[in-house]
């Protein structure tokens, strides 16, 4: 199964406070964004008729809401908002959760008037359509299992290997355990192109911008934060979090080579929503040890990734000192460099 991951924002349209919340706290659980809360169809239609966002959007109700009309909210449906009823599903994380995953996963198909409408105004104008390549930015966000996998050094290493060639921001956005900065301050050598940016220390009004063409972006997020926690977490750090995800062009889940990160990882890919927007994620396997124990969790580690971008990166200190450069390949590290330069290539 493929590993994917929301570029939605959701509305809830729902009366009936509890469900509302219960439906709430699981998809923040999921990583969505939640937008608006509707507590009647004044509200929604509203809210609908002033929306403009370039992000799709899905609308989750119930038909009790208040003065709620079907009519008055069909006349809102476009390619870009997805309408969710869940009138018949009860209130229960797994049916919830598969009933609306099922919903969006409904191939998008553009409207042949839509297309038509776009020809005859090129005819009117006589002149051809020019395709549009814009430069895409690139942000990297890692995260992984709790239990410290090695996720900022495996991310300094990254961003210091991309370095090389193009200008690379760091962003240490862990901010339980922010470590970026010391890693960076014992390590032999860094990339004179590689800047580091505290997430913890920036002005709580700055908005720092994250997907940025001038340059790479690599985010060290630390570990998903559990779901009471995403829920009230009202600080703009958490803001920071929600805009990185939403931005993010490859996801690295980082585990340990241990039994307990391993049964993490398989519940984050089981759990993990599958939806429309498809967003590689790739997946390390870090301190590897050539042990017997070591092997057999590197095997295993391979059949949960059956399918998915993975590696499986050796034991070596050295990677907390010695960061990865391409043109290094020195014999105790070397086979750590040649994969985090494959993991640098897949990420560009």
């Amino acid at each position: 199964m493929q590993s994917e991951i929301p570029q939605l924002q959701v509305i809830t349209a729902i009366s009936d406070a509890d469900c509302e919340d219960f439906v709430s706290q699981l998809l923040f659980s999921q990583g969505w964004s939640i937008i608006f809360r509707a507590i009647d169809m004044s509200g929604l239609s509203t809210f609908l008729e002033e929306r403009t966002e370039a992000l799709r959007t899905v609308v989750i109700y119930k038909s009790d809401l208040p003065d709620f009309s079907q009519e008055l909210l069909n006349q809102f449906l476009t390619p870009k908002v997805t309408h969710i009823c869940i009138d018949s599903i009860e209130t229960n994380s797994h049916k919830l959760m598969t009933h609306i995953r099922g919903q969006l996963r409904l191939p998008l198909i553009i409207s042949p008037n839509i297309t038509n409408e776009r020809e005859s105004a090129s005819n009117l104008v006589n002149q051809p359509i020019q395709p549009v390549q814009p430069i895409q930015p690139c942000v990297i966000t890692i995260t992984g299992t709790v239990g410290a996998p090695g996720r900022s050094s495996v991310a300094l290493n990254i961003a210091n290997y991309l370095a090389q060639n193009t200008k690379v921001q760091i962003y240490d956005a862990d901010i339980r355990a922010p470590s970026l900065d010391y890693l960076l301050g014992r390590a032999i050598k860094s990339c004179e192109n590689l800047s580091l940016v505290n997430v913890s220390t920036l002005n709580k009004s700055s908005e720092a911008i994250i997907a940025d063409q001038s340059h790479i972006a690599v985010v060290d997020l630390g570990p998903l934060p559990p779901l009471e926690e995403v829920v009230n977490d009202r600080r703009w750090q958490a803001g920071f979090i929600n805009r990185t995800l939403e931005e993010t062009t490859t996801l690295i889940y980082l585990c340990k080579s241990n039994g307990l990160s391993l049964i993490r990882l398989e519940q984050f890919i089981s759990q993990f929503p599958v939806l429309l927007r498809k967003l590689p994620i790739i997946y390390i396997l870090n301190q590897s040890r050539s042990t017997r124990e070591g092997r057999a969790l590197a095997n295993r580690f391979t059949k949960i990734c059956n399918g998915e971008i993975s590696f499986i990166l050796p034991n070596n200190e050295e990677i907390n000192t010695n960061l990865a450069l391409p043109a290094k390949r020195e014999n105790a590290f070397g086979k750590t460099i040649a994969e985090i330069g494959r993991i640098a290539l897949v990420v560009k």
